[in-house]
């Protein structure tokens, strides 16, 4: 399946046009992507009720969506609603849009299975920086980017390519053994000198597969091993000079 296309409208979500847009940026993805179904995401119920939202969704729709039940699009996609509490795993390969989102809601939104594409209103202005940063996604008013380089240093990446390739990554957490290889790689990594950023290395982490449950963890060992006072020792660790070799030679 092709990757998510990915929008981005900056600004309010509480500035009247913001649904607007967003709605037709779903149905252009919708349609493009052959996806039936467009799902609003919000973190909870009451985000359709009394809020900019739900005043620019209008009364009859934000009742539909509450009640459980679809809206016809102009597009003829289905409008339909999920939260963090009510939805498990996405349905229908969709195009998501997640309103009023922060990082919570959009990291919840990545770790969804086939989604058609994502466009993204953030609760105010700021808050999908990371987001940004992670996907390089289209941008409202912009020119399209390039994806553009998480990590300055190719030896930390071919590091993290390495165990990407080896750990399971169809875990939403990281499982004993992936951990104590990723404990490795980066144990090596930092007694060789190299900076470590954690939420870097977790948005990385994310744009090449990993569950945002398991990037979670890895940002974890990351703080944890980039906050030694002293630079770990490597003769526990099996191979580390060769693996450290094939690292900064480029290949995994």
């Amino acid at each position: 399946m092709a990757p998510p296309i990915r929008v981005l409208i900056p600004g309010d979500s509480q500035q009247s046009e913001a649904l607007g847009l967003a709605l037709a940026y779903a149905q252009e993805i919708a349609k493009k992507a052959d996806a039936p179904n467009v799902l609003l995401v919000t973190h909870t119920k009451d985000q359709l009720r009394h809020t900019g939202l739900a005043a620019n969704l209008g009364e009859n729709a934000a009742k539909a969506l509450l009640a459980g039940r679809g809206v016809s699009l102009s597009s003829g996609a289905i409008l339909r609603h999920g939260t963090l509490a009510t939805l498990r795993y996405s349905s229908g390969n969709p195009v998501v849009i997640a309103y009023y989102a922060d990082d919570k809601l959009l990291d919840f939104v990545d770790g969804l299975a086939g989604v058609k594409g994502v466009v993204a209103v953030p609760w105010v202005p700021g808050e999908a920086d990371q987001w940004r940063e992670r996907w390089t996604p289209i941008v409202h008013g912009e020119e399209k980017q390039a994806p553009a380089a998480i990590l300055d240093d190719p030896v930390v990446e071919t590091a993290l390519r390495s165990v990407s390739g080896i750990i399971n990554l169809s875990h939403s957490l990281l499982q004993s053994r992936d951990r104590e290889w990723v404990d490795d790689v980066l144990r090596i990594l930092r007694a060789k000198g190299h900076s470590l950023d954690a939420a870097k290395i977790r948005n990385w982490a994310i744009r090449n597969g990993w569950k945002p449950g398991a990037a979670d963890d890895l940002a974890k060992l990351v703080r944890k091993i980039a906050g030694m006072k002293t630079r770990p020792r490597l003769a526990a660790i099996p191979n580390a000079a060769d693996r450290y070799a094939r690292w900064k030679g480029g290949k995994e």
